[in-house]
């Protein structure tokens, strides 16, 4: 058998979060792996080995043996998915452009075999009462039936010309229930442009959305609970976030649509974060969170929303002219000022470890440089270098000392928000997506031609959700990979909502349109919500 040389991981960073898979000074070493006993993972300089029965295991084929938490960078192994995606296919009534178009209805029949299934027959063409075809040589072979019968299978649920009121408490509801218990549910809604998800989401009119109405249970609920608390500093608030990805970047909703950035955290939790301040006092540099807002009632959480949508990118597509453009991230989570202000001290303790950091390294650096010379490319010791003084070495002892107290301040700091007193809703969260449309090329009988920036935005569309696509095929497969996740944004920030930690529940609905125009993008996204839903 094949033996592999030594293979060194090494992954290196400057103090602080950084984004990609890169931890602060942290030196992994694995040595001499068989060929065989190793899975190519998707991002460059690491591997991960096979599983292995205890009696194959030895130290030299093991893995580190430190305990990483769910989702950890430093192996790039993530503990075994369970998959625990409802798939609920909502099918809408016709709208006005198809029923002016006199556009043909899809005829769907649902039954109960692996789940829930639909299926339905494509509409007959002229080419389907063609017997034979003729080839090169003026030879004449019959011609392909072709198969009009489409059935998808293991969804949870087939709803149709059904209110959002009735879909929310089919499908959606239970999510509040999670986030009741300190837990976090996350709806999203997949589709082509123009199939119902902003409506569904959002809603429109007078008809409510999934937000709205799950803002309503939670609120109704934080009434009860609230009535047992004593102390106003846990009393329990919905903090809002509202996020976009649009052409492949992120922005704030909240704050005039300012360009956020999406990293992990050095336990592997990845946040969305604004750009950095700096205070004028301490000179500390601090990287906040994306902008949040407090609601205590209904019509707080109703207005923060609406200001946030009137911020989304919008655009003319070749189906819905008043189509959104962009992913929209909407967090509800449940929060109390006592855990915001234990977070606050978790904030300032980090800007603490960063600086520090930075300084240690700069003069690290610093040292370095005066002791060699580039030399075509490579960095070569001097043959007079000088060694550290005292003084350098007595602050470089200095910084990583305060750099290992600054270590054990903030975990000390993080399991005081972890245990802090109160509710134990603290802490849950609804998260609803609101994905852009799947966009394709314009056909020539919509109309309405794609300009150069209208073309740009549907390729990263569908390159985001293509990514996402990847990131459930991955689930479904039983992959304990995360690489997946990081080739977009969007999957970024939707991974830990949808990796199911601690019985935490996702929902996908599957939003189409009954218009046999649209017969091709409906195939597509059963397609794609039939891969989601298959155990």
């Amino acid at each position: 058998m094949l033996k592999s040389e030594v293979w060194i991981c090494c992954s290196f960073g400057m103090a602080g979060v950084s984004e990609g898979r890169f931890d602060s000074h942290s030196f992994d070493y694995w040595a001499n792996p068989t060929v065989e006993e190793w899975d190519m993972s998707m991002w460059i300089g690491s591997y991960i080995p096979k599983a292995r029965t205890a009696s194959e295991t030895s130290p030299r084929h093991s893995l580190p043996t430190h305990q990483d938490p769910p989702g950890s960078r430093a192996s790039g192994v993530a503990k075994q998915v369970k998959k625990s995606v409802d798939v609920h296919v909502r099918i809408r009534p016709l709208i006005d452009g198809e029923v002016e178009r006199q556009d043909a209805t899809l005829s769907f029949q649902t039954s109960t075999t692996r789940g829930t299934s639909l299926s339905f027959s494509l509409p007959k063409t002229d080419n389907d009462d063609v017997e034979f075809v003729e080839v090169l040589g003026g030879f004449q072979v019959p011609k392909s039936k072709p198969k009009r019968d489409k059935r998808f299978s293991h969804f949870t649920s087939v709803h149709r010309d059904v209110t959002n009121r009735s879909f929310f408490d089919a499908t959606v509801a239970p999510l509040v229930d999670e986030a009741l218990a300190g837990r976090t549910g996350c709806c999203f809604a997949y589709g082509h442009t123009g199939s119902g998800k902003t409506h569904t989401i959002l809603g429109y009119g007078a008809e409510h959305g999934m937000y709205h109405l799950a803002a309503t249970q939670l609120f109704a609920a934080l009434d009860r609970v609230n009535m047992d608390v004593h102390d106003d500093q846990d009393r329990v608030k919905i903090q809002v976030r509202f996020n976009e990805v649009y052409n492949g970047d992120v922005y704030d909703l909240l704050h005039d649509g300012a360009k956020c950035f999406v990293r992990e955290d050095g336990h592997g939790k990845v946040q969305i974060r604004s750009d950095t301040t700096t205070d004028a006092v301490t000179g500390l540099v601090t990287t906040a969170f994306s902008s949040s807002h407090l609601a205590t009632s209904e019509t707080e959480l109703l207005a923060i929303v609406t200001k946030g949508t009137l911020s989304r990118a919008t655009g003319n597509s070749n189906v819905h002219r008043a189509s959104s453009r962009s992913h929209a991230l909407l967090q509800m989570e449940l929060v109390s000022d006592r855990v915001l202000a234990l977070r606050d001290v978790v904030a300032r303790k980090e800007a603490e470890l960063g600086r520090c950091g930075y300084e240690r390294d700069s003069l690290d650096m610093d040292i370095f440089v005066r002791q060699h010379d580039k030399f075509e490319g490579k960095w070569v010791k001097k043959a007079d270098a000088l060694a550290s003084t005292p003084a350098e070495c007595a602050q470089l002892l200095q910084f990583r000392r305060l750099y290992a107290r600054l270590e054990a301040e903030i975990a000390a700091a993080q399991a005081d928000v972890a245990n802090a007193p109160g509710l134990p809703c603290v802490g849950g969260a609804v998260v609803f997506v609101d994905l852009a449309g799947s966009e394709h090329a314009s056909k020539i009988t919509d109309g309405i031609q794609k300009t150069d920036d209208e073309q740009q935005e549907c390729r990263e569309i569908n390159q985001s959700l293509s990514a996402l696509r990847a990131c459930f095929l991955a689930t479904a497969r039983g992959h304990r990979s995360v690489s997946c996740y990081r080739e977009s944004k969007l999957t970024l920030a939707l991974r830990d909502h949808l990796r199911a930690h601690g019985g935490s529940r996702t929902v996908m609905i599957a939003a189409i349109s009954p218009s046999s125009f649209h017969v091709d993008k409906t195939i597509h996204t059963l397609q794609y919500a039939q891969m989601v839903a298959q155990p």
